[in-house]
């Protein structure tokens, strides 16, 4: 059923409340915005955001650079979905970004970050208690990294958890992520 309404929705076009960016994450972001605007009964959306696997020439954080201007269009490209929204559609959506690895604390020889374990998430959208890091800051001294990463101090299933109760109604966290020990961070709003 949903995939006739979206053939029928983009059929009929569409013309954001916003200007998204022309890139892959910006023309997905509208088409999920499209369906929450359209009320079609969509309950998650999974997007790829890819070229973030930087091992060389990461560069300085200026404009221009690979990984300065990464981080740009993936805010430009929230911000534009956000927009497009508008604060009543946001109160509908939990958008949340992830990755499947972390990064090393130091750059290697040739200007870029390899594999590590410690990660970020940014979550927004509906009662997400924003602006602010949640969760224990593990320090970058060396003693305080792990084989020199930056330590885990979250397990992501716990996040992903917590947004699963306070937005969808999960009851049981273990029937989704066995073994996993779930807590409240706070981040979510009843």
């Amino acid at each position: 059923m949903l995939l006739g309404a979206a053939r029928q929705l983009q059929a009929a076009g569409y013309t954001p409340a916003a200007a998204y960016p022309n890139t892959d994450l910006g023309n997905a972001l509208k088409d999920v915005a499209r369906l929450v605007k359209a009320n079609v009964g969509l309950r998650t959306a999974t997007l790829d955001c890819g070229d973030w696997d930087m091992h060389e020439d990461l560069g300085a954080a200026v404009a221009g650079k690979r990984f300065y201007d990464r981080l740009s269009a993936l805010a430009t490209a929230l911000a534009a979905f956000a927009a497009d929204l508008g604060p009543d559609g946001m109160r509908k959506v939990t958008l949340v970004t992830i990755s499947e690895f972390g990064r090393r604390a130091a750059q290697n020889g040739s200007g870029g970050l390899d594999h590590g374990y410690g990660n970020a998430m940014l979550l927004l959208g509906g009662n997400i208690k924003g602006g602010k890091v949640y969760g224990p800051w593990p320090g970058l001294a060396p003693t305080q990294l792990v084989d020199g990463d930056l330590a885990v101090t979250t397990d992501y299933r716990a996040v992903l958890a917590e947004v699963l109760r306070a937005r969808c109604g999960l009851t049981d966290a273990s029937s989704v992520f066995p073994g996993v020990t779930t807590s409240t961070l706070g981040l979510v709003a009843a």
